[in-house]
């Protein structure tokens, strides 16, 4: 499933499925934010965030978006998604 917290684009399921929204959405995947704790795109206008919900993104808040990224740690191999970037 696909969350923001109308800042954030994460994935709670895979990379790949993000980089596919993302992707589906017309963000460019150099814009993908490599971090080990919490891999994002960044939603930087009111318009990139409505058509992540026009696009089936869950809007959740900033703490619950947080704590889908410490439950993921681990889940994803580290190694793997710098390579997929």
């Amino acid at each position: 499933m696909i969350l923001t917290d109308g800042v954030h684009l994460v994935s709670d399921t895979s990379l790949a499925e993000l980089h596919k929204f993302a992707q589906s959405m017309g963000l460019e995947r150099h814009w993908f934010q490599v971090h080990r704790e919490h891999p994002h795109y960044d939603l930087t206008t009111l318009d990139a965030y409505r058509r992540a919900l026009r696009h089936g993104a869950v809007k959740v808040t900033a703490r619950e978006l947080a704590k889908c990224m410490i439950r993921q740690q681990g889940e994803y191999n580290y190694e793997r998604k710098a390579q997929d970037c």
